[in-house]
């Protein structure tokens, strides 16, 4: 009884959850049916990000099709099995790849304001942290986030206000 398995959504449901997520994040995308009644994409041309939508965890197949179709994009798979907020920041830190926070700092700059203050600047250090590890070629960055970690944002972003627009 203590171990939840995860519930599976229908891929309606899912699609429109993940249609959700990028008009809250303020991304323009188009939809496009490569395998009907399996998948659907979302193609967020301006990041060159596809988040596929499929209604099983066998992504092979659509994986092949997508790459044929859109090849040289970013790929997101999110199945009706997947936990939803954790699709959300795979694909924030997918954007982020491609220019996403640099997107919403220099045209909704409030909204990067209120993001940053409420705690996602934290996030976006710990998960730079997190891929960078303690590989030496990295030391540089590790240093600089690991000491914006200790400081309120703003005092990170007034010298620097592109701080957190990278993400490796």
């Amino acid at each position: 009884m203590g171990y939840n398995m995860p519930t599976e959504i229908k891929l309606i449901e899912l699609e429109a959850e993940i249609e959700i997520i990028l008009r809250s994040l303020r991304v323009t995308f188009k939809k496009v049916n490569l395998v009907k009644e399996v998948s659907v994409q979302l193609i967020c041309e301006d990041f060159g990000v596809i988040v596929n939508a499929i209604n099983r965890s066998d992504y092979a197949y659509i994986n092949k099709i997508t790459m044929e179709n859109f090849p040289n994009y970013r790929y997101i798979y999110i199945s009706t099995f997947d936990d939803l907020l954790e699709a959300k920041e795979e694909i924030i830190w997918t954007l982020m790849q491609s220019g996403y926070m640099k997107f919403i700092r220099t045209k909704f700059e409030r909204q990067f304001k209120n993001l940053m203050m409420s705690g996602f600047g934290n996030k976006i250090i710990d998960e730079r942290l997190k891929r960078w590890g303690d590989q030496p070629k990295f030391k540089f960055f590790v240093e600089e986030n690991k000491e914006a970690r200790q400081l309120p944002v703003n005092m990170v972003l007034a010298p620097d206000p592109a701080f957190f627009d990278m993400m490796p």
